[in-house]
């Protein structure tokens, strides 16, 4: 069984949640990261998990993984249930940021979520690297 009952997955430069539990995004990612060259380095890579309150305390693990399955980056959390507001479904916005990440092959990444005690492991999300020469900032690829 799945540590986390995810509802979405967000990909993005920057992210935060305002005074309202409004969530912020800047930068957002499409299912394609266009790159014009390999390696690729992101200053800042952010990963926003929208998922249900848990009914007791959770430990997990996340990992971004590369096509050839090694491990691009990675971290941990603990969610603890919590009460939500009458007439909202339960939810727990979770957040990993990672600086100057590093992404050395092209193809299909996936995001894990693994229980810390156990060896279930389960994709809450895939993208994929695409390497485009003619990729630029200021250059959209679509």
């Amino acid at each position: 069984m799945t540590p986390l009952k995810v509802r979405y997955v967000l990909v993005s430069d920057y992210a935060t949640v305002d005074h309202a539990g409004k969530l912020v995004i800047a930068g957002l990612y499409t299912e394609d990261m266009v790159v014009p060259a390999l390696p690729a380095m992101f200053s800042t890579l952010v990963i926003t998990i929208l998922t249900e309150t848990p009914t007791e305390s959770v430990s997990f693990r996340f990992t971004v993984e590369a096509p050839s399955g090694a491990v691009a980056a990675g971290g941990g959390g603990k969610l603890d249930p919590s009460e939500n507001l009458q007439g909202t479904r339960p939810r727990a916005i979770v957040g990993f940021q990672f600086n100057s990440i590093v992404f050395t092959e092209g193809g299909e990444y996936k995001l894990v979520v693994s229980d810390m005690d156990g060896p279930d492991r389960h994709v809450i999300h895939q993208f994929r690297v695409v390497v485009d020469p003619n990729a630029r900032p200021d250059n959209v690829v679509v």
